[in-house]
Parts: structure tokens; C-alpha cells; sequence
């Protein structure tokens, strides 16, 4: 049973020595502060984060200082990342729920954003403007060891979908768990309790070994309710439950060979209403959301001292995504002439069903060899990426007397039910990838990469009655097409403890069925008739993406200072007008939208992060860092010559810190976010119906927020971990959450932030 009731503040900071949070990497010993990371996937080959030509951080999901329990809290302290939410009822026509509705990174979200877990392409974001919402909440942090953010685009490795860069989430490996904590056997409980959403957490894990075998479980158990906003206006009622778990089995029967079978599923369960909807003539709506996701992969890992075949990785994978939503919605409708007649209303019952799901098989082969040319050692990687993934969305619609219960029909506002607003589709991808790194001089001070991959995209796309009760006689677009992804990297190590690098990537990302296909239909309700019609015409967006950067890791300091520039050809803009939404139209003369390319769009800006380890500079401070973050971007549409809304406004990270990896750390952490002060305002006219008044761009105030986190041994094997969040108590929203909100809205409180707010965790290991 889901708890309905919120503790105060003063209850959950007592509850520091009864309850609190971890995932299973968190049974091992206390982490501590590193400098260098180990990375896969900025090369798709294991290297310190300081040998890599690129802007990619590791993210440890264990950290007892910045835990990690959605995806919105991987942007918490990362300079120039940010998780968009979706808040229900925010549209003209709102069917969504509370998610997490992207992951933007440096500017570019959406299906630009590539995310995977142990290498598996995960389902893509699926919207209707703000009328419909399939976001990316597919994951349970807890269950994965480190996150992984490679910024710019990634396409010369990954192909489509990483024009904007990479999120990556790698599950544990029993063996290195087990050896890293020395033992054969470890096992961990852990339980949560955070304020802001009245949610538990209940975490188990266990890895053992025997002989040539060794396996790894995790379970999680969570459940909670909408974020408490910080204001008058509260939030929709909202109740989610999450059960997922992840094993991982394997075998090794030589110092060669791995063979793994790793297995995952996640369900969410979300249940809500939408009082803000209510109006005179709008009684309730109630919906119910279940995500579930299913994955297996069978590996292979051959270690050889032969140069061809240095490290050969094998994966086959299966998954199943499926979304489904159901809404029961009271509304009266008119039923006489339309005005100046006297208005007569009469009772309806509308049921709305609807599913979408991702079903697909991918495989991999990978290939690191490595030779020796002209008296320099190449470190080569080459291999070949494969999959299908099968595509449904189902609409279903009934009607009925409000009052008697009587079924009338499946037809609203013009479209006839069951319907499918994008055809089926069975998306195909195989590629051909080759990396090369290789040292310019002896010394190895000049480390060259360059990679290129030759990749095939196909989206096949089925049309039957479904389809067609919305396409109204147009056929449904396929897409095809072979794209050339080079890349080059310069490494040059100035010394041991300093490094320049420079990066250049071409990336692509080919439209999506929704892109294509996308349908939507109101040829009934005045004052904006609209329709949707495929563009066949519509083509591939590809970007050039540098990168120049320097890293230091000293006794004294550690930094990163980055600039990049990204442009953009056939920029794919989806759903665009043909023309002005507010011009009169007609169900003969409607409002068509379409995807479009614009023709440039271009994105620059520059990251910085800093660790100064103070014990350097004054013994007695040993153990204590001052860490900082700063990330700036500018983004334009350079056809329209407007900004880009999705470019987050500068951002500031500062926390100090002090661990003692025996007994106890604490965190103070200043996050600033500026105003946006370069919005498109224009956009939001694309989403009015014409009636007044006209809405105006919502564009929030910047704000400075205090967290204070920490954690306590109390003994070996008993840890307790709290956060108190907002310490300050300041009223404020998040860019990306609020960018299609009419600044005229009487509730606009209802999407802020929540107030001070407590997370609380303890942590018992075997």
C-alpha cells in the first residue's frame, strides 16, 4: 500500500538513523573522491576518461554524496545536462502523465539523445506537441552501477539517434564486484524515504561465486506520489509503484573466455487524475499508465595475446517496451445549435485505451586488434552492429450516455476509433564501424584517432484500415538510407598530468516513423480545424561537432575547460504548420502540419568543472574539496533566425566537501540557474486555438538552491545517508519543464519545484 500521508521535516531527519537509500554497488566500501574514471563508451573501448578525445563524465550511481534515483538527478550536478519533465494536463488536449520526458544534452533532447543500457538501444520518445507524451522512463537507476554522458554527437559510433550525444547505463559484473570487495560472497539490503514525493525505496542484492561460476541479483521495490510543488496550487494527484530487478549470470571456464546472460525487467505503475482540468463543463478525468521493459543478453568476451584479436565482444539481445494508458473521462458537450442559440449540454462517458510498444532483436560483434605500422602501435577497433525493432501504437475510443450508460459511438472530434496514429513500422539498422588510435611520435605525447561508420537505416512502414481512418487516403512514407559517419580526435599530452584534446564528428539522425508519419485529426471543433499529412520529401538532419578542450589532473587541482560548436544541415523540425494556426480555417480548409527540415540551426557553448582538493594547500583540511561546474550554451534556428528553446540557460555548480572514507562525509552544494533570457516566444502561438486571450512565453527567474547531503558509518557494515534539498525554501521552476507554458496561467505555481525537502537512507551490508 501506497503511504498517503507526509511526514514533516523534523520527522524525516530523525528518521536518519531509522531509514534510507543505496543500490547494490553501495554493499562494497564507502566511495571516494577520484580523479579518473574508466569510460566505454566515449570509444567503445574500457580507457581513463584522461586518454579520450571527447566530453564524457562518469556518473557512479552509489555515490552517498549525489544519489541517483531517477533520471532527472543525473542532471542535478552535470554542467550542461538536464532532464525536460512532463507535467499532466498542460496541453489543449492533455492525455500524459507525470515523466520524465527527455534528456537533453547540450542543448538537443528528444530522439537526438541517444540512451542504452549495456549497450541496448532503448525505446525513443513518442509526442503529439502537448497533447500526448511518451517519454523516456523506462529505467531503475538502482539497478545499474555507473551512467555514462558523452556529449556531442556520437554518431560515427552509435548512428542515428546520438547527433546530440549518448546516455549509457552499465549494469555490475559479478566477478569485478566480488573482486574489487575481496570476497566470494556479498549480499545488501537497503531502504528510502524522500519528502518531495512521499516515496520508499526498497533495494536487495546478493553476488556469489563459485568455481567457474559467479552471478549478481539486484531487486528494487519503489513507490510514491507527485512532486509536492512549492506553491499555492497543488500538483494532480499522482500514486507510481516501480518493481524491477536485474540479474546477471556467468560462466568462465578459462582466463579467456566470459560467457554472461544477463536478464532485466521494469514495471511502472502510475495512477492519476486531473482536477486542474475541471470546468463547468469538464466533470473529471482519471487515467492509469503502465511501462514495462523486459531485456535479455547472452555475451561473449575473448581475451587473446594475439594483436588480431586482442578483445573480441559478442552480444545477442532481445527486448520488449510496451506503454499502456487508459482514460476515464466526464464531460458534457453541446447538443443543440451552435450559438448565439441558447447553449444545451448533455452527460458523456469516454473511455480511451491506447498502447505503444518497441520489440526488437540486436547483435553485436567487436573487434580490438591491435599492429604495429612504420614503428607505431595502432590500437584498432572494428566490428558490426545489427537490429530490428517492431513498432505498434493502437488507439481505442468509446462514447457513452453520461446518464444512462448507453454505448453511442467511437467518434471524437472527427476521428473514428480504433485507430493507429503512426503505421506499423519495423525499423532496420546495420552498420560497419572501424576506429583507429594511433601515437604521431615516440614519445607518445600525440595520440591520433579516427573512426568512420558506414551505416544503413530502413524504416518499413505497413497501411491498413487503422492507419487510414486517419490518413484519409494518404499512404504512409517509408525511409532508407546509407549514411558515411567519419570521425577524428587529437590527443596531445603536454605531460603526465595535462592534456589538450580535439574532436571533430559528422553526425545524422534519420526521421522517425512519428516524424514521418505522425497523424492527428480535428476536422469537428471549431475555431482551428488541423490535420496532419506525411512528407515524403523529408530528409536526414546531419551536424558537424567540434570539440577543443583541455584536462589537468594535479596534486594541487583538477579541471576541465571545453568549448564546442555543433551546426546543423536539414535541421528535422516535426509538426510544423503550413501556415498561420490563428488564420480562419475550415474542416474542407484546415490547418495542415508537416515535418519539415530547416535548413541550418547551429549550437555553441562552453563547460568548465573544477576540483580543488584543499589538504593540498593546508593539511589540516585533508579530506575536504571545493568542486565547481559551469556550463553555457547559445543555440539558434538560423532559417527563422530565433533561438532554440531547448538550449537550458547557464548554470552553476559549486559544493564543498568532506569525506572520511572510514567514518563520515558531508556536502554543501550551490546550484545557480540563470534566467533564460534568449526564448523563442513565438512557439508557444503554434499550440493556441485562436481564442483569446493570446498566450505569452512563461520564461521563469534564475534562482541560487542549497543542498546539504551526507553519510555516516555506524559500523563495517551499517550506513545511513540523508540529504536535505531547497535548504532555502525558494519558489522556482526549470526551463525546460515550463518552455510551452503561457505565461497568463492561473496555476503556473502548480509546476514549480519542490520546497525544502529530505531524502533519508540506510544501507545494511553481509
Amino acid at each position: 500500500m501506497i503511504p498517503t500521508f507526509r511526514l514533516p521535516f523534523l520527522t524525516s531527519l530523525i528518521a536518519l538513523t531509522l531509514t534510507t537509500e543505496a543500490g547494490f554497488a553501495q554493499v562494497g566500501p564507502s566511495p571516494t573522491l577520484q580523479l579518473d574514471e574508466i569510460t566505454v563508451s566515449a570509444t567503445r573501448i574500457a580507457q581513463p576518461v584522461s586518454d579520450v578525445p571527447a566530453s564524457v563524465s562518469v556518473i557512479r550511481l552509489n555515490d552517498l554524496l549525489e544519489p541517483v534515483s531517477s533520471l532527472r538527478d543525473l542532471g542535478r550536478s552535470e554542467p550542461g545536462v538536464s532532464t525536460p519533465a512532463a507535467f499532466g494536463a498542460t496541453g489543449n488536449a492533455p492525455r500524459n502523465f507525470p515523466s520524465a520526458r527527455s534528456f537533453n544534452i547540450r542543448g538537443i533532447d528528444g530522439n537526438r539523445v541517444l540512451i542504452q543500457v549495456d549497450g541496448v538501444r532503448q525505446p525513443e520518445q513518442f509526442t503529439f506537441g502537448n497533447a500526448q507524451l511518451i517519454g523516456r522512463d523506462y529505467f531503475e537507476p538502482s539497478l545499474y552501477r555507473t551512467a555514462e554522458i558523452l556529449k556531442g554527437s556520437a554518431s560515427a559510433l552509435y548512428g542515428s539517434d546520438a547527433v546530440g550525444g549518448v546516455l549509457s547505463f552499465i549494469s555490475p559484473a559479478p566477478l569485478s564486484l566480488l573482486a574489487s570487495a575481496k570476497r566470494d560472497v556479498l549480499a545488501g539490503l537497503s531502504a528510502s524515504y524522500a519528502s518531495a514525493n512521499r516515496e520508499w525505496t526498497q533495494t536487495g542484492s546478493a553476488a556469489a561465486r563459485s568455481g567457474n561460476f559467479a552471478a549478481v541479483v539486484t531487486a528494487t521495490h519503489r513507490q510514491g506520489h507527485e512532486n509536492t510543488p512549492n506553491g499555492p496550487t497543488p500538483a494532480d494527484p499522482s500514486a507510481f509503484k516501480i518493481d524491477a530487478a536485474l540479474f546477471r549470470a556467468d560462466y568462465v571456464p578459462s582466463a579467456s573466455h566470459t560467457y554472461f546472460l544477463t536478464t532485466e525487467t521494469f514495471t511502472k505503475t502510475t495512477e492519476a487524475s486531473f482536477p486542474s482540468l475541471t470546468t463547468t463543463t469538464f466533470a473529471s478525468q482519471t487515467g492509469r499508465q503502465r511501462i514495462t521493459r523486459d531485456r535479455a543478453t547472452l555475451g561473449h568476451d575473448f581475451l587473446s595475446a594475439s594483436g588480431y584479436f586482442r578483445n573480441v565482444q559478442a552480444r545477442l539481445s532481445w527486448q520488449d517496451a510496451q506503454v499502456r494508458e487508459t482514460y476515464v473521462t466526464r464531460q458534457s458537450i453541446p447538443a443543440g445549435p451552435p450559438p448565439p442559440a441558447p447553449q444545451i449540454y448533455v452527460p458523456r462517458l469516454r473511455l480511451r485505451d491506447s498502447t505503444f510498444q518497441n520489440r526488437g532483436l540486436a547483435a553485436s560483434l567487436q573487434v580490438e586488434s591491435a599492429a604495429i605500422v612504420d614503428a607505431s602501435t595502432h590500437r584498432i577497433l572494428w566490428g558490426l552492429d545489427g537490429s530490428q525493432t517492431r513498432q505498434t501504437r493502437n488507439e481505442d475510443f468509446s462514447q457513452f450516455d453520461g446518464t444512462t450508460g448507453t454505448f453511442l459511438n467511437k467518434v471524437f472530434v472527427g476521428e473514428n476509433f480504433p485507430l493507429k496514429r503512426i503505421p506499423d513500422g519495423e525499423v532496420s539498422r546495420y552498420a560497419f564501424f572501424a576506429q583507429d588510435e594511433f601515437a604521431l611520435d615516440a614519445g607518445r605525447h600525440y595520440i591520433a584517432t579516427w573512426g568512420l561508420r558506414a551505416d544503413h537505416y530502413r524504416l518499413a512502414v505497413t497501411d491498413d484500415a487503422s492507419y487510414q481512418n486517419l490518413a484519409k487516403g494518404t499512404a504512409p512514407v517509408g525511409f532508407a538510407q546509407w549514411a558515411l559517419a567519419p570521425k577524428l580526435g587529437l590527443l596531445w599530452r603536454v605531460s603526465s598530468q595535462e592534456t589538450f584534446f580535439a574532436r571533430y564528428h559528422r553526425g545524422f539522425r534519420n526521421p522517425t516513423n512519428e516524424d514521418l508519419n505522425g497523424s492527428i485529426v480535428n476536422l469537428t471543433t471549431p475555431p482551428v480545424f488541423y490535420r496532419t499529412k506525411p512528407n515524403p520529401a523529408l530528409r536526414a538532419e546531419t551536424s558537424d561537432s567540434f570539440d577543443l578542450g583541455m584536462r589537468a589532473r594535479r596534486p594541487s587541482a583538477s579541471y576541465v575547460v571545453s568549448v564546442f560548436s555543433n551546426a546543423y544541415t536539414d535541421f528535422i523540425d516535426t509538426f510544423t504548420p503550413t501556415r498561420d494556426p490563428q488564420l480562419p480555417s475550415s474542416a474542407t480548409d484546415p490547418v495542415v502540419y508537416q515535418s519539415k527540415n530547416v535548413s541550418r540551426a547551429r549550437i555553441y557553448g562552453a563547460e568548465a568543472t573544477l576540483d580543488l582538493p584543499l589538504g593540498y594547500y593546508a593539511p589540516a583540511l585533508a579530506g575536504t574539496h571545493w568542486s565547481n561546474a559551469f556550463a553555457w550554451a547559445r543555440g539558434d534556428n538560423l532559417e527563422a533566425r530565433r533561438p532554440l528553446n531547448s538550449i537550458e540557460p547557464p548554470k552553476w555548480i559549486s559544493s564543498l566537501s568532506y569525506t572520511d572514507q572510514e567514518k563520515w562525509g558531508l556536502r554543501l552544494t550551490s546550484t545557480t540557474h540563470a534566467r533564460q533570457n534568449r526564448a523563442d516566444v513565438s512557439t508557444i502561438l503554434a499550440l493556441w486555438d485562436g481564442r483569446p486571450p493570446t498566450p505569452r512565453q512563461f520564461v521563469p527567474s534564475g534562482v541560487s538552491l542549497f543542498d546539504l547531503t551526507g553519510y555516516f558509518n555506524f559500523t563495517k557494515n551499517l550506513r545511513a545517508s540523508a540529504g536535505i534539498y531547497n535548504l532555502t525554501d525558494r519558489r522556482y521552476w526549470h526551463w525546460q519543464d515550463v518552455r510551452e507554458l503561457d505565461a497568463g496561467r492561473a496555476d503556473l505555481t502548480r509546476f514549480t519545484q519542490p520546497g525544502l525537502n529530505t531524502r533519508v537512507t540506510l544501507t545494511i551490508s553481509f
